[in-house]
């Protein structure tokens, strides 16, 4: 590999996390952290932190990822022709961000370059995403809740995977919480995603989500997956959007964003279909029409879940495996596969359910999203929604905090590592380099039920110093994977 990764050793990239400082913290002991005990108090870091010893130049990077996480992307391969298209969208101009707009090619172009900066640590990938959601603020303003929707959850999640320089994550994380509440065209990006059942809302619940996870609003979040797990069908989680049409619709009199599992009319299968989306090509006939508005439903709703499933909701499951069904319905019923900007869509079903519906090798980017055949290729790889147990709307206890002091200089003798765990459980603390090699393991063995610290001294496995540059460090319990990224400073 000659990409100069080395020019990450002279960028500063400071990441910015929420700790749970409260809880009490009990140190794991691994055979490296037990020699490192000695060198850093784990309370007087504490409470450096309460008394707002944090860097002043912090970065934005939410380290499990809002979308994918740099340890994911780091573990993907730079060949074969999704990573050649992806990198050829990178190179060339994205142009200028239009939010009114609601056929801005933009923003995808965006999210490409933020994915390659991420994988190649060339900084001037970065440079050109920071400039974009910089200049991609108030340009909503004059649109509608629909381009808003469309456009914004690209620059969001592609503002996570670069960080943010603090002035700008400032004026970045003001300018998003603008946009929950703006109105546009009489709705705002809230009530759009809680009155309209169909791309409309579901567009707009993806980007109010992406923006509730980089803004770290809890109740943002729980309020987002809710209203989707009534879209999905839980009319007892969430009844308040206003249809169209209802002749699509398995009950009328309870209508959903999806019918329920078995559900007919008139003799035929009507079990996954999105009924005020598939109204847009006539009343209920047979054969049913191909209506392409349900794949741009599904572009939103897709969104909204890996966003959610990420946020440790177990969103695949839910409804009886509601988005599931209304590919099979698709393809079984309408023999309909998606086409054109719907082509990353199959990527996502096939890569959370183990399925493998039809997909092209290079897929065109949605409206909103996209290059999932380079961040998504394989089926089943690493999925987490379709064997969850619960059925809770509550998040899992498993975190990863930001290491503190970040950056760790040679000013102190150890930054410690902070995570959560909801039981006793095996678990293991990695730290790799920006090529994706592992130069220490920090920790392995079963964790306590709560707060777990560990502490990393700037040295590799054999005991050597390791060079100035940016680290990944990853948490890994059975399936389950954090990350998040460090900056060692000589």
């Amino acid at each position: 590999m000659d990409r100069k990764l080395e020019r990450l050793g002279c960028g500063v990239l400071i990441l910015l996390a929420c700790f749970h400082l409260n809880a009490p913290a009990q140190w794991v002991h691994s055979h490296e952290a037990q020699q490192e005990a000695a060198s850093l108090e784990p309370k007087n870091a504490v409470q450096q932190i309460q008394a707002g010893g944090v860097p002043t130049e912090v970065a934005s990077v939410n380290g499990n990822g809002i979308w994918i996480s740099p340890a994911e992307i780091m573990a993907l391969k730079m060949s074969g022709s999704a990573w050649n298209n992806l990198k050829a969208a990178a190179d060339h101009p994205a142009g200028t961000p239009n939010l009114s707009n609601q056929d801005d090619p933009c923003n995808v172009k965006v999210l490409a370059k933020a994915l390659v900066y991420v994988r190649t640590g060339l900084e001037q990938y970065r440079t050109e995403v920071i400039s974009a959601c910089m200049a991609a603020l108030g340009t909503e303003k004059g649109g509608r809740t629909l381009a808003l929707g469309r456009e914004l959850i690209a620059y969001v999640i592609a503002a996570d995977l670069v960080g943010l320089p603090q002035s700008e994550d400032q004026r970045f994380r003001a300018w998003l919480r603008e946009c929950l509440t703006e109105t546009l065209d009489g709705k705002t990006l809230q009530s759009t995603h809680e009155e309209r059942p169909n791309n409309w809302g579901t567009h707009a619940g993806a980007s109010r989500v992406a923006a509730a996870v980089y803004l770290n609003d809890q109740a943002e979040i729980a309020r987002c997956a809710q209203v989707f797990k009534g879209w999905l069908g839980d009319r007892a989680s969430y009844a308040g959007f206003q249809y169209g049409d209802l002749s699509w619709q398995a009950n009328p009199n309870q209508p959903v964003g999806i019918n329920h599992k078995g559900a007919q009319k008139g003799g035929h299968s009507v079990d996954g279909v999105l009924p005020d989306d598939q109204r847009r090509g006539g009343g209920f006939k047979w054969p049913a029409p191909k209506e392409n508005y349900v794949y741009e439903a599904l572009q939103g709703a897709l969104a909204q879940a890996v966003i959610l499933s990420r946020a440790g909701y177990p969103v695949w499951s839910w409804q009886d495996r509601a988005l599931l069904r209304a590919f099979q319905w698709l393809h079984s019923e309408t023999n309909f596969p998606a086409s054109g900007d719907d082509t990353w869509e199959p990527y996502i079903i096939n890569y959370y359910y183990r399925t493998n519906f039809p997909a092209p090798t290079v897929a065109s980017t949605g409206k909103n999203v996209g290059w999932t055949d380079w961040t998504h290729p394989n089926a089943g790889r690493g999925t987490t929604g379709v064997d969850e147990p619960s059925d809770e709307l509550m998040p899992a206890t498993f975190t990863l905090e930001q290491n503190y002091p970040n950056p760790f200089t040679g000013a102190v003798t150890a930054t410690q590592i902070a995570f959560t765990v909801a039981k006793p459980e095996e678990v293991r603390v990695d730290l790799f380099n920006m090529m994706g090699q592992k130069v220490r393991t920090l920790f392995v063995g079963v964790a306590q039920a709560g707060r777990n610290l560990v502490q990393w001294n700037g040295k590799d496995n054999h005991g050597a110093l390791l060079p100035s540059g940016t680290y990944i460090y990853k948490l890994t319990s059975g399936n389950q994977v954090l990350a998040k990224r460090l900056t060692l400073s000589k």
